[in-house]
This record gives C-alpha cells, sequence and structure tokens, in this order.
C-alpha cells in the first residue's frame, strides 16, 4: 500500500489566495500525516494494532495534568 496526499479537487479550488507560507506549512504537516500513515501500516496485513506499551504511555508533560 502506497500513501499520498493530494487537494481534492484540486490545488486552487481548496487553496486558492492562501499564503504562501501557509500553505507551506499545511503541505509540511500532510506529508508528515503520510509518512505516519506508512509507519503505522508498515507490516500491511499482518498489523495487529499498537502494543500496549504504546495505547498506554503519556508524555511526562500529559501525565503532569492527572
Amino acid at each position: 500500500m502506497t500513501w499520498r496526499w493530494e487537494y481534492e479537487p484540486d490545488r486552487e479550488t481548496v487553496a486558492g489566495g492562501a499564503p504562501a507560507d501557509f500553505l507551506a506549512e499545511v503541505e509540511k504537516m500532510a506529508a508528515e500525516l503520510v509518512r505516519a500513515a506508512e509507519v503505522l501500516h508498515l507490516h500491511g496485513p499482518s498489523y495487529q494494532g499498537a502494543d500496549e506499551g504504546a495505547k498506554h504511555a503519556l508524555s511526562p508533560a500529559a501525565s503532569s495534568f492527572t
């Protein structure tokens, strides 16, 4: 499986008139999401979901709010 992102229906319709620096950040984030999806589904049909450690891990910042 190959992941990609694109403007739907096209860039002009979706983002016409938006500042170039804003679009660059949006495109950067979209590319990061594609990379994350590729990693998450790296093993394709054998993917069983996140392991228990990943499901329950909290970052130090998040745990300070409990």
